[in-house]
């Protein structure tokens, strides 16, 4: 059986899908680190450790998209 990969030419402007501002991944950011403190805060060094993990990856993303708009 064939697979269709769609990617965003197939799709009207209406339907593409925007990717997050950085301030948007910066908010995420703040948001899991306050997340993985109330954990810590609780004895859930596992939860804790999963939203640090978020966090980092909003941050990274955050710094990727600075970096796109950069000339």
């Amino acid at each position: 059986m064939g697979r269709h990969i769609m990617n965003n030419q197939h799709l009207s402007r209406s339907q593409r899908i925007a990717p997050p501002s950085r301030e948007r991944l910066l908010d995420r950011y703040h948001e899991h680190l306050r997340f993985a403190e109330a954990k810590i805060s609780t004895g859930d060094r596992i939860g804790a450790e999963n939203d640090y993990q978020h966090a980092e990856h909003f941050f990274r993303s955050a710094a990727e998209a600075q970096d796109a708009h950069r000339p």
